[in-house]
């Protein structure tokens, strides 16, 4: 049999199986509720910080285990670099900690209320409406640093429940994951006498206040699901091109991620081309055809390149077809344009440079805006850019891979870009697409559709890959448009305003296809207001936690 201590880990262990089976692809997203319901009874049952941080630490390295596990086990593919098993298991095992810090703070804030208002059974339960508000701020000001990595945002687990998320055009993520901490805290309520005593689910349901509370939470839980019918958001969007759309030539290259880097150049240039060609004789011509992320492993722009740049430059001119392609950016400083504190420098010149991550459209023509070009924002920290380096000068070497991801710089600023001077369109480059506000900074300055361009083959047919694609659908809702998604080795798809994927492309098989995806300009009130609902929750959360720190005093003197 089971001794006590076994009993409770096994209870821990279940709390973080239920989060991570919630998440996709698995995504039986109501296990979440339940994962953090039993996470607050451990909170609310433990009397020394010691106890908190490590029940709440094991909840969470569980759920680390089963959702983010691709970190590490990318590392065991053929080809990888061995120091990703390292480096994705101590990412998981340092995440774990930064998830644990919401509930030290609800921890000491909700016993500086009970003191505050008094240790009575309904203080006890209102003290509960710190929890939504803290762990939404910690939500955002968490994806806010360098080294932020907001893949388990809790809003994050409810892709596949389209009828319940449309309402994020109003709220974004944020919103979504505010929503799942009111029902789990308020499924605590309903449970805590099973929990604390041992009574029956069925005993506990006797008490009329429980019936009241176990509607409430039905309420709740379904109201998402009346928003939805009451806009008649499927009929709206789903698949609507409101008869202006464009074709999108999307091209799954599935070329090996480290074999890339090392093979000649001009070979992978003329792949590209015959791939590009095939589109010339498509009866379902695109409008513009799409590569993914890095495809073009070198300087695409620099002059040393020019001669591979004109072969897609005369490719392009060939098939009258513009090309959208991931590419690396070099950019030498000079007196017009100032290096950044952490600019790398020719050793033999002295001359600063930097180089970008970036995505480049090239147009068919002559002159001299032929190409604009988009420098990744969001970099992958430790992987494509170590955090900080900027002000701490040691940490920009402290990492180098052995294919050519290290030490890009952070690119200058969001681009809109112009297809033939008719449509606008914004490239999200890999990461980026987790980022709700900043991904809707590009719409609200423009963009008529949404490209994600990606390279996801370093994880196979692991989560990370699907997880990463299902997240897609979250920013095509919260701003109402269409996206088409590029991946090295899949998954690719376009994506419409109600969340719906089409065409997803199978893992590592090479893919041409042609999709259309609508276009549309009207802006969303998230769109407009991407910062409402975290700042508000940040405003209501310190506003808590002084109230808190007034309990704490007044006890004490």
């Amino acid at each position: 049999m089971f001794n006590l201590k076994s009993k409770r880990a096994l209870f821990y262990i279940t709390a973080g199986v239920c989060l991570g089976l919630a998440f996709p692809p698995i995504s039986i997203y109501t296990l979440q509720f339940i994962g953090y319901a039993l996470l607050i009874h451990f909170v609310h049952t433990s009397e020394k910080f010691k106890q908190v941080f490590f029940r709440t630490y094991v909840v969470f390295l569980v759920f680390n285990l089963i959702s983010v596990s691709w970190l590490f086990l990318s590392g065991l593919r053929e080809n990888a670099d061995r120091f990703m098993i390292l480096g994705g298991f101590l990412t998981i095992v340092l995440y774990s900690v930064l998830l644990v810090v919401p509930f030290i703070i609800y921890y000491y804030s909700r016993k500086g209320f009970i003191r505050l208002f008094g240790d009575t059974k309904l203080i006890r339960s209102l003290s509960l409406i710190y929890l939504p508000f803290i762990c939404v701020s910690y939500e955002y000001f968490s994806s806010l640093m360098e080294q932020s990595f907001p893949w388990l945002t809790a809003g994050n687990a409810f892709t596949s429940a389209l009828t319940k998320i449309q309402f994020i055009e109003i709220t974004g993520v944020y919103g979504l994951s505010f929503w799942a901490y009111v029902i789990s805290s308020m499924l605590y309520l309903l449970i805590e006498g099973t929990l604390n005593s041992g009574i029956s689910l069925r005993e506990t349901l006797k008490n009329k206040s429980k019936v009241v509370l176990l509607v409430a939470i039905l309420v709740v839980y379904f109201l998402p699901d009346f928003y939805t019918a009451a806009t008649s958001a499927s009929l709206k969007y789903t698949k609507n091109k409101n008869e202006k759309y464009v074709k999108m030539g999307i091209i799954q290259p599935n070329i090996n991620p480290y074999k890339k880097w090392g093979a000649k150049q001009m070979d992978l240039v003329n792949d590209y081309v015959d791939m590009i060609r095939a589109y010339d004789s498509s009866k379902n011509k695109p409008d513009m055809l799409i590569l993914p992320e890095t495809a073009i492993p070198f300087h695409l722009l620099d002059d040393y390149y020019m001669e591979k740049y004109r072969v897609f430059k005369n490719i392009c001119d060939s098939i009258n077809i513009p090309l959208l392609t991931g590419t690396l950016d070099i950019v030498f400083y000079n007196d017009s344009i100032k290096a950044k504190s952490d600019s790398k420098e020719n050793k033999s010149s002295g001359q600063k440079y930097d180089v970008f991550n970036s995505a480049v459209l090239i147009q068919p023509g002559e002159g001299k805006n032929t190409h604009q070009k988009y420098e990744k924002m969001k970099l992958v920290f430790a992987s494509e850019r170590m955090p900080y380096q900027d002000k701490i000068g040691f940490l920009r070497n402290m990492i180098h891979w052995t294919v050519g991801i290290s030490s890009f710089q952070i690119g200058w600023d969001t681009t809109v870009f112009s297809l033939r001077k008719k449509y606008k369109f914004n490239t999200a480059i890999c990461y980026e697409s987790i980022y709700p506000e900043f991904f809707s900074v590009f719409v609200n300055k423009g963009a008529e559709f949404c490209v994600i361009i990606t390279n996801d083959a370093w994880w196979g047919k692991l989560f990370g890959t699907y997880q990463h694609n299902s997240f897609a659908v979250l920013r095509a809702i919260e701003n109402r448009r269409w996206i088409a998604r590029c991946a090295n080795t899949g998954i690719s798809c376009t994506i419409d305003p109600y969340g719906n994927m089409y065409d997803e492309t199978p893992i590592n098989e090479k893919v041409l296809m042609t999709e259309e995806v609508g276009l549309r300009q009207e802006k969303t009130f998230y769109t407009m207001n991407p910062f409402l609902i975290p700042h508000t929750a940040m405003l209501i959360t310190g506003i808590m936690i002084v109230l808190s720190v007034g309990g704490v005093f007044r006890k004490r003197y």
